[in-house]
């Protein structure tokens, strides 16, 4: 005969009552950070807000713009989730490795024209780490795949 085994979960105070509303924050932490992608891969692909023209990596540039462009929108809306996530980890990794980790591979701090600065590393690791949470995550609940088919194509 098998044992059935009863887990009580308590929530502190904040716990009890943000943890209702878990799906919505997701929500909410998907679509601020779809928006900053979605920027940011804009001024790339459309050479918005004073992007340069030519860059010493001239087509991967464009390339990068628009994977972060359509990943946004993907994550966004919730349509290939994983996919768009998925796409935009890879994307980190090569732009961390192809601009960033040339200046040093301390993503905060080198010496430039004699003094310290940031090279700006740490947004693309973190970048590279909420794509890939999202990734595992997917769209939950809300998401025009899981409410057009009910699940999660991928």
């Amino acid at each position: 005969m098998a044992a059935t085994v009863t887990v009580t979960v308590s929530y502190p105070i904040f716990g009890g009552f943000f943890g209702r509303f878990a799906d919505e924050f997701y929500l909410l932490f998907r679509l601020i950070f779809a928006f900053l992608v979605a920027l940011h891969g804009a001024q790339k692909a459309f050479l918005l807000w004073g992007f340069p023209a030519v860059t010493p990596l001239g087509a991967w540039v464009d390339i990068a713009g628009w994977i972060e462009f359509i990943a946004a929108f993907l994550i966004a809306f919730g349509i290939l989730t994983r996919l768009g996530a998925g796409a935009l980890a890879v994307t980190m990794v090569f732009a961390y490795f192809k601009v960033h980790a040339g200046h040093g591979l301390w993503p905060h701090i080198y010496l430039m024209q004699g003094g310290f600065t940031a090279h700006g590393g740490e947004v693309t690791i973190l970048w590279f780490a909420i794509a890939g949470l999202i990734g595992v995550l997917g769209s939950r609940k809300y998401g025009i795949e899981r409410w057009l088919f009910k699940k999660e194509i991928l």
